[in-house]
């Protein structure tokens, strides 16, 4: 397919003009024109970049693209590695970031939590600093650890946390990625569980004192899920050949 189509619907799919982000959403940099093969990645780097040369892929679908707002505004170093490798081989570059984060059906979220077997998923709009997370109710309650083990087998990680609360969980809000800022809202909730990507020194003293069930698996692989669909979806509209490449992470 075209770029332009694909660039299109792309934007209109994850509904780019709508959202208010810290980078540039949709195309960053401009390839080749006809798209047939596509790499996915959670985030752009030289790993990603030359796996998509050796895939001969026309095009990179990222949800942590380049151009961060408050970052260096200069092509050099490792940014200017990561271009040189793509203007040369003619490989487009695409990301997106929070309109993948709020997406309706394909958010990593939503995922997560139909992943883990949540019972009904709702929004938090009434709680403004969870607007980009989603609450998971589970009818019956499960034990603590089962609900870790689900989280385990759908991200295929081994996830840490501080077990400080209730044995049995029948609600959970999950925030994909950096979401360890917000554990002193988490108390007021009231959910059995949170699960985000990262913590901070503090979290366990908090966790301990507010006696909360705070898991964090990894800003990485709880950012898997929506990009790792999105090409599926692409695939399966456009009939396109789309990979996910995972070249893991410690965070």
């Amino acid at each position: 397919m075209k770029r332009k189509e694909l660039e299109n619907w792309l934007n209109e799919y994850l509904s780019v003009n709508a959202v208010s982000d810290y980078l540039p959403n949709g195309l960053q940099v401009e390839g080749k024109e006809e798209i047939e093969n596509i790499l996915t990645a959670v985030s752009i780097n030289l790993d990603v970049v030359h796996e998509a040369v050796r895939e001969n892929a026309d095009a990179v679908i990222v949800h942590h693209g380049m151009f961060w707002q408050n970052e260096e505004r200069t092509v050099r170093g490792y940014r200017r590695a990561r271009m040189d490798v793509l203007l040369r081989n003619n490989i487009n570059l695409f990301a997106f970031h929070l309109p993948l984060d709020m997406h309706p059906e394909i958010s990593h979220n939503r995922l997560i939590l139909e992943h883990i077997g949540a019972d009904s998923i709702t929004g938090m709009q009434n709680k403004k600093e969870f607007e980009f997370g989603l609450k998971g109710t589970f009818l019956p309650a499960i034990g603590f650890q089962e609900l870790v083990r689900r989280i385990n087998e759908s991200l295929n990680t081994e996830a840490r946390y501080f077990h400080y609360g209730k044995r049995q969980v029948d609600s959970i809000v999950v925030v994909s990625g950096a979401g360890r800022n917000l554990i002193d809202k988490i108390p007021m909730i009231e959910v059995d569980a949170y699960l985000t990507g990262d913590a901070a020194e503090s979290t366990q003293y908090i966790a301990k004192e507010e006696r909360i069930n705070y898991i964090y698996a990894g800003h990485y692989n709880t950012e898997k899920p929506g990009i790792i669909e999105l090409g599926r979806v692409i695939s399966e509209k456009f009939h396109l050949n789309v990979r996910f490449f995972d070249c893991g992470s410690l965070l």
